[in-house]
């Protein structure tokens, strides 16, 4: 472990044995995604033919609405890791890095703070500017020697500070669930063949599901009092002399700069800053010029998955400056989005056979039974955390939750809003159990996922006592 733990704690000890069995035991996602196949497959024969059923999974595996969210998904995570490795960005992280190290003992709750901040922006720049705030309090205390103010500071501590940008992300501009159903007709395609589907409504803006006051006050809430536990183990979990600093190769977090050609026009083009700079603009005027012709700005209709790429790419473009720089950056950033490739169209197939074959159907009325209209919000909290652990992605997860969650909600009459923000919670909330996410941040800094989880679940631990605290206060 990086951090000294409490000697004696039995909890510690738990967690500790939680971490290695996690790693130990648990498949990797795309196996799992398999396994989840084969098992809503056997479930729907229940309702349907093993025709039935197979021509259910095929239509789902590549049903060109969900091939396109798989890409949104994709382009917002890698667009938003390209952003994170900007120069203008990278000073700004540096400077931050400045103020964290001033109080090595609240260098936790500050790194936390920063991420969670950022993670409700973009959870891809969340994740990837919390690894690089942590790699960089590291390499201050490697650049100070021994004895450093930040030998007191834990790394497991520090690590998981880092990864809570993937705690609150759903409350933010960025969560998959609040993004889709604010696109037209999403809602209706997600159970095609129910006979109310006609009653849904067209979109549920953001301004309806993510960013109403309800929603900001779960979210900010969370991000205090995960700030304030963050500020408790920083003081709680010190150094020690098993707090080592791991190996790291050094990997490159700025666009490399090479020196420009004096001849030929393609490095003058690709070192130029022509090309970024009318395609940024463009994209900037072209995202205002959407929204204005939108509808009322409050409502937030312009907010979808292909607004916010459209921002991200315009902002990514006017950062690097270059195409030569930005497409560096693309290089390393692409990498993190091969889980969403390859098992994104596993979870549609799954989405395929939950709702073209009955099962969705059988499973919510299993929902609705076994519950009530008060106390769904807290059943579908609970469950998508559940699932979460074995769809470790929120597009993928809203891909085979979101028919459950529209079929139960219309039995039981509780808004559409109340059931996705429930759905939403839980499965951000997890995040914090299933380190799937963090490996990025494992990678840039050279610690592993056994430093991270036991305090991960603290924070879990918390921040589920405020969401279940706030779903049950929601009228």
């Amino acid at each position: 472990m990086a951090g000294k733990h409490v000697q004696g704690s039995g909890l510690e000890r738990a967690l500790d044995a939680y971490a290695r069995g996690f790693q130990r035991w648990l498949p990797s996602p795309f196996t799992i995604a398999v396994m989840l196949t084969a098992l809503a497959g056997c479930l729907a024969l229940r309702q349907a033919t093993p025709h039935e059923v197979l021509d259910a999974w095929a239509q789902g595996l590549w049903n060109p609405g969900l091939i396109r969210f798989g890409f949104q998904a994709m382009f917002m995570l890698v667009l938003g890791h390209v952003l994170a490795l900007a120069p203008p960005v990278l000073k700004a992280l540096r400077r931050a890095i400045d103020w964290i190290v001033l109080t090595p003992a609240h260098a936790p709750a500050k790194v936390a703070l920063l991420s969670m901040a950022l993670g409700w922006l973009n959870w891809g720049l969340g994740l990837i500017a919390g690894a690089i705030l942590v790699r960089g309090v590291m390499d201050r205390r490697r650049a100070e020697g021994d004895p450093s103010p930040l030998r007191g500071v834990s790394l497991g501590v520090l690590g998981a500070a880092g990864y809570t940008g993937l705690l609150v992300w759903h409350g933010g501009l960025g969560g998959s669930a609040p993004l889709k159903v604010a696109e037209q007709g999403h809602l209706a395609s997600l159970v095609p063949n129910a006979p109310w589907a006609a009653e849904l409504p067209d979109v549920l803006t953001l301004s309806e599901t993510a960013l109403t006051g309800w929603s900001q006050a779960v979210t900010w809430t969370t991000v205090v009092v995960v700030v304030l536990t963050f500020l408790w183990l920083g003081r709680r979990i010190g150094g020690g002399s098993d707090n080592v600093l791991p190996e790291v190769t050094e990997t490159r977090r700025a666009p490399k700069k090479t020196e420009a050609r004096s001849e030929g026009l393609a490095e003058r083009l690709d070192r130029g800053r022509v090309i970024p700079w009318v395609l940024g603009v463009a994209c900037v005027v072209g995202a205002v010029s959407w929204a204005w012709a939108s509808g009322p700005l409050s409502k937030l209709a312009f907010v979808t998955p292909d607004w916010i790429n459209m921002v991200l790419l315009g902002a990514a473009l006017l950062a690097h400056g270059e195409v030569r720089g930005l497409l560096e950056a693309l290089d390393e950033a692409i990498s993190g989005a091969s889980g969403i490739l390859v098992q994104f169209p596993l979870y549609f197939g799954i989405m395929g056979m939950v709702s073209g074959t009955g099962l969705g159907a059988w499973l919510a009325a299993s929902l609705v039974g076994a519950t009530s209209a008060n106390w769904l919000p807290e059943a579908l909290f609970v469950s998508s955390g559940v699932l979460n652990v074995f769809v470790p992605s929120g597009g993928g997860q809203w891909a085979v939750q979101g028919p459950l969650v529209l079929e139960a909600c219309h039995a039981l009459g509780v808004p559409l809003e109340r059931g996705i923000m429930a759905m939403a919670f839980g499965d951000e909330l997890t995040n914090m159990l299933q380190p799937f996410w963090a490996l990025p941040l494992l990678g840039i800094t050279g610690l592993s996922a056994r430093d991270i989880l036991p305090y991960t679940l603290l924070v879990m631990g918390v921040a589920g006592a405020v969401m279940l605290a706030f779903l049950s206060c929601w009228a």
